[in-house]
C-alpha cells in the first residue's frame, strides 16, 4: 500500500529540500559531469587493464546483487522472517522489493528520456539521442539499472541492519562490484553506474525513512463530541 504515496513523496521531494538537500544533489550532479568527461579515457583504461579474475569475481557479485540469486535470496529471507517470527527481516524485504520497484520505474524513465549509446555501441560517450520510445538496448546507457537496483536493496538491507558489523559493508560491498562489473563489461560508462548508484541509494533511504515507525509521534489529539459537550481526547502510546 506504500507504493504509490511513497512514489509520490518521491516525486515531490524537491520541493520540501532544504539547503543541505540542495547541496548533496549539486554535489551528485557535479562528479557525475566530473566523471563524463572522462568516460571515454576510462573506459579504454578498464578494458585495457581487466583480467579473468576480475571479471569471475564482479560476475559473481552481479549475480548476487542483481541477477540470478537476487529474488530467491530475498524470498528465503522472508521465509525466514515468517518462520522464526522475525518482523525485520519481514520487513526489510518488504521495502527492499519496494525500493527496487521503484527506482526501477524513476531509472527506466530516464533511460527513455536520455537515449544513451552504450560503450559496446562503439559510439562516442557523449552520443546521446533524447526523448523517445526506442527501446533498443544499445541506446539505454544512462543510468545503469543494475547499479540503481543494486543500491536499491543494499540500502534497504543497510539501513535496516545498521548495528550490524556485517551487513552494511557487505550489502554495499556486493552493490559497487555489481556497478563497476558494468564498466568491466563495456555495457556503461562510470558516470552511468554513478548516477544509477546514487538514485538506488537515495531511493532506498527515502522508502525506509517513509516507514519508520520510529519518528513518528506516539501522541495523537482528537476532537471529541458526544450531543452535550464537546471536547478534545489526548492519548500517548507508549
Amino acid at each position: 500500500m506504500g507504493y504509490f504515496p511513497d512514489a509520490k513523496t518521491i516525486v515531490t521531494a524537491p520541493a520540501r529540500w532544504e539547503a543541505a538537500d540542495w547541496l548533496t544533489a549539486v554535489g551528485v550532479a557535479g562528479v557525475t559531469a566530473g566523471l563524463y568527461t572522462q568516460d571515454g579515457k576510462i573506459q579504454n583504461w578498464a578494458q585495457k587493464n581487466k583480467t579473468s579474475t576480475a571479471d569471475r569475481i564482479g560476475d559473481g557479485a552481479t549475480s548476487i546483487g542483481f541477477g540470478a540469486y537476487t529474488l530467491p535470496l530475498l524470498g528465503g529471507l522472508y521465509l525466514y522472517g515468517h518462520l522464526a517470527d522475525d518482523a525485520k527481516a519481514r520487513t526489510t524485504v518488504l521495502l527492499a522489493a519496494e525500493s527496487f520497484v521503484l527506482t526501477g520505474v524513476i531509472t527506466q524513465t530516464i533511460k527513455f528520456s536520455a537515449h544513451r549509446h552504450r560503450p559496446y555501441s562503439g559510439d562516442p560517450y557523449h552520443t546521446w539521442d533524447g526523448p523517445g520510445l526506442s527501446n533498443a538496448s544499445e541506446k539505454m546507457s544512462f543510468p545503469s539499472g543494475h547499479a540503481s537496483s543494486a543500491f536499491a536493496i543494499a540500502t534497504v538491507v543497510a539501513s535496516e541492519y545498521e548495528n550490524s558489523f556485517v551487513v552494511p559493508p557487505l550489502a554495499y560491498g556486493i552493490a559497487s562490484l555489481t556497478a563497476m562489473n558494468r564498466v568491466l563489461h563495456n555495457a556503461h560508462w562510470t558516470s552511468d553506474i554513478f548516477f544509477g548508484s546514487a538514485v538506488g541509494y537515495f531511493t532506498g533511504k527515502m522508502v525506509v525513512k517513509s516507514h519508520d515507525s520510529s519518528k513518528k509521534t506516539n501522541l495523537m489529539i482528537v476532537p471529541v463530541m458526544d450531543g452535550k459537550q464537546a471536547g478534545l481526547l489526548m492519548t500517548y502510546n507508549y
